[in-house]
């Protein structure tokens, strides 16, 4: 019988939390913070009689409860009533789980300590059984109070001393168990009553009745969240998880001992899935893990001139699909460019292309000689006098090479250039018809040509 088994669990669960105040008063020292719990207010789905352990069958999207009296009910979500199976000879039920296979329910037997193997399917126990009385050993009463499976092993909480037996069980074969370890997940707590894995997360959640506890433990068997629990007499814990929301529904056993026990559920418990959006990264990897299209940051190229190339030199990586804006995908401009009076904007930096700062200014860029440089040629206009730059980029390397001063006779709004690229040549037209020919070096020089 379970600890909230009959008349003689009150009186026992009385005892064991005048035992643990006493404790607490006697050795302040191991007093700690515990946090307040993080999920909704709790509401009760279902009335059972003596209920002391629960778990989430996500095929079948229902929850299956096991009774201390021997029975193992099925409801849905919502706490109606789907299957009950009184099951032989009326076993103390304590905990329950899944396995490998989820045609098959795994139930944890308080005196003798023990675990059984049911078929969902048949909807009978198979036969199948393993003895765990060897390691976990003392008062009857006490003894095995929660299960779950981790890894292709049984942790199996042990009342009595709060500890949790690891054990390497042969499914295909009844009787064949070996004791792996044994564990103290926190040594200022005994009266473990429940245990839950998560694969989606990656965490056991062990529940404490008489300190009112949820534990979260990894696989390092290290706490990563310590929560006070609502309410008392809590024997068995089930979490259905909803990774994408990044929370989960948490379902507890509440085994009043003689009285109606109940299946509390309590919404929006914070957790962080492993690999939230299945995309197979896991979380730490995955810059984006509720999203399944993208894992990993995407780099971006600078095309601030808009001619849709980008800069090579000049990037941005983003978890994102999209190129953030004034970027592009790919990396294929020689020369991104953007004039701002005598500053030019070049590939990722700022260059005075221009001693001042013309009221109107043009340029181009193309490849005179067919190697690594592109030639930039600028031609502003400030009053009666035009400027003419010619400057010479490679990737992030950047020089201006010339700069000429022209006096025209004429005030002149607007300036173009024009080039003859097989001859090295290029020319600035002015507004009223003036017009210059250079001829280009490839030294980055340029002269006066007729």
């Amino acid at each position: 019988m379970s600890a909230k088994g009959g008349s003689a669990s009150g009186g026992k669960t009385l005892f064991v939390r005048l035992s643990v105040a006493i404790f607490l008063v006697a050795f302040p020292w191991c007093c700690f913070a515990i946090d307040v719990w993080p999920g909704s207010a709790g509401t009760t789905i279902a009335t059972l009689s003596e209920p002391s352990g629960v778990v989430w069958h996500e095929g079948r999207q229902s929850l299956f409860v096991v009774l201390d009296t021997g029975t193992l009910k099925e409801i849905n979500a919502s706490g109606v009533e789907i299957n009950s199976w009184d099951l032989a000879g009326g076993p103390d039920l304590e905990g329950i789980t899944l396995a490998q296979n989820s045609r098959y329910l795994y139930l944890g037997i308080e005196n003798p300590d023990s675990i059984v193997e049911f078929d969902t399917q048949t909807g009978l126990l198979t036969g199948k059984s393993w003895d765990l009385t060897t390691w976990m050993t003392g008062d009857p009463n006490l003894g095995l109070e929660g299960l779950t499976y981790r890894d292709g092993y049984f942790y199996a909480g042990l009342q009595a001393d709060g500890k949790i037996y690891v054990f390497n069980v042969n499914l295909s074969q009844s009787g064949i168990v070996s004791h792996v370890e044994t564990t103290t997940p926190f040594a200022s707590y005994t009266d473990i009553s429940g245990i839950d894995y998560i694969s989606d997360t990656g965490l056991s959640y062990l529940i404490y009745d008489s300190h009112d506890a949820l534990i979260e433990l990894n696989s390092s068997n290290g706490i990563v969240n310590h929560y006070s629990l609502p309410a008392n007499n809590q024997e068995g814990i089930a979490l259905k998880t909803n990774c994408m929301s990044r929370t989960a529904d948490v379902y507890i056993a509440e085994d009043n001992g003689g009285s109606p026990g109940h299946v509390v559920k309590y919404t929006d418990y914070p957790i962080t899935c492993l690999d939230a959006d299945s995309d197979g990264v896991d979380h730490t990897s995955d810059c984006n893990d509720y999203d399944s299209t993208i894992s990993a940051n995407q780099t971006y190229y600078r095309n601030i001139d808009g001619d849709g190339l980008g800069d090579a030199n000049t990037t941005s990586a983003v978890c994102s699909l999209s190129a953030p804006e004034g970027y592009v995908t790919n990396s294929s401009d020689p020369a991104d460019i953007l004039a701002n009076g005598r500053s030019f904007y070049v590939n990722g930096n700022n260059y005075d292309f221009f001693t001042v700062d013309p009221v109107t200014v043009q340029y181009t860029d193309l490849n005179f000689y067919s190697d690594d440089y592109h030639e930039v040629i600028a031609a502003g206009l400030v009053r009666k006098k035009a400027y003419i730059t010619l400057a010479r980029v490679r990737g992030n390397e950047v020089a201006v090479t010339k700069r000429v001063r022209v006096k025209i006779k004429k005030k002149h709004t607007s300036v173009s250039i024009t080039t003859q690229s097989s001859k090295y040549k290029f020319t600035t037209r002015f507004s009223r018809g003036k017009k210059y020919t250079w001829k280009a070096k490839s030294s980055g020089s340029f002269k006066r040509s007729r």
